[in-house]
């Protein structure tokens, strides 16, 4: 357990709360949800965050958001999906607490569900498709998903790797997303770089391995930049079902798994889409896609976060052949889940989820004034 003692007494205290801001919350109902109950979350979702406890981070990012969608009598509030992650926030909070007070640092880490980090001096690497995730008023988030070209140490060409970066919303400012990509990071790069089907050079990062793929992470001495132009893109049109078969009979589930967390990138060369259908309980978009012999539900969000894709789906639905796709799948109550992130074309790939409308950048300077 490498947490300081001050770090260790404070998240005490913050666990503490948490867990008893939950209880109290299924004690006395929704209908007492308040703006002081989202302060308990949003308080121990700082410190989780500080401490870089991803997974109680996320949890509690997604309870927030589900409060919040509550109170304000959001359309879009899912009682199934605040259960599940209040659920999770309570298990995880009265779990790493007990493996802290009993010295159990391999339960902490494995709670923490965070694999260890590895400095790397150097990475050239592609990017092969883009996730977008908007929640209005609160956030904008962008997941690349990348290839690396060369061998870096124990880091193979090849290998899959992503890199995240998350953007607060203004209320009432309305942006496009991907406008916050033209925005500089603290290492002095814009975002915006991963999307020009270049080789990228990074250097002075760190890499998480976790089985197939690892996700990179950028401190202060990273830099960032773009070389040369890349052509070779057929090498990553693959996919082994079987090995992914293989991973799921392996698997052992457990209390704290989301669907996601059993996520393939995929690629399929030879595929069919149909025509949406609405699903009523949330209003996304579901467009039926098959190939061969499996078929996937083609989930499109709603509003200004599936418009890019739902327009994409419409285009390709429309064409007689269609290019490879490349995108994230996973299991959810028996169903194939796709995310459908690039199509390859001539000149590498298209993204998908990313539109091409312009920024106000006037607008984007307002939404940055907090």
């Amino acid at each position: 357990m490498t947490l300081a003692t001050a770090d260790r007494t404070r998240l005490l205290a913050t666990l503490d709360q948490l867990a008893g801001g939950v209880e109290e919350l299924y004690l006395s109902g929704l209908t007492t949800a308040s703006e002081a109950t989202r302060q308990v979350l949003g308080v121990a979702f700082q410190e989780a965050s500080r401490l870089r406890l991803l997974r109680l981070g996320s949890t509690l990012r997604a309870a927030n958001e589900e409060l919040g969608r509550f109170t304000r009598n959001d359309a879009d509030f899912s009682r199934r999906r605040l259960n599940f992650f209040l659920n999770r926030s309570w298990l995880l909070s009265r779990g790493l607490t007990r493996a802290i007070k009993e010295g159990d640092d391999k339960e902490f880490e494995k709670l923490l569900w965070m694999p260890a980090s590895q400095p790397v001096d150097r990475l050239e690497l592609v990017t092969l498709g883009i996730a977008k995730k908007v929640a209005t008023g609160a956030f904008c988030a962008f997941d690349f998903r990348m290839r690396t070209i060369k061998e870096s140490g124990s880091i193979p060409a090849g290998q899959r790797l992503a890199w995240s970066c998350i953007f607060p919303l203004q209320p009432g400012v309305e942006v496009p997303p991907e406008g916050f990509l033209h925005l500089p990071q603290k290492q002095k790069f814009k975002a915006s770089l991963f999307l020009e089907k270049k080789t990228i050079v990074v250097e002075k990062a760190a890499v998480a391995l976790d089985g197939g793929g690892s996700r990179m992470s950028l401190g202060e001495q990273s830099t960032v930049r773009t070389d040369e132009a890349f052509t070779a893109w057929d090498q990553f049109q693959t996919w082994d079902p079987a090995a992914a078969l293989e991973r799921i009979q392996k698997h052992e589930p457990g209390p704290f798994d989301l669907d996601v967390e059993m996520q393939e990138e995929i690629v399929l060369l030879d595929w069919q889409v149909e025509e949406p259908k609405t699903r009523p309980e949330d209003g996304q978009l579901v467009y039926s896609l098959s190939s061969g012999t499996m078929r996937f539900d083609a989930v499109v969000s709603p509003g200004v976060e599936g418009k890019a894709l739902a327009g994409a789906l419409e285009d390709l639905r429309k064409k007689k052949r269609r290019p490879p796709l490349f995108g994230l799948m996973h299991y959810e109550r028996c169903r194939l889940i796709l995310q459908p992130l690039s199509v390859f074309g001539k000149d590498g790939p298209e993204y998908l989820t990313v539109s091409d409308e312009t920024v106000d950048r006037a607008a984007l300077l307002k939404a940055l004034k907090f």
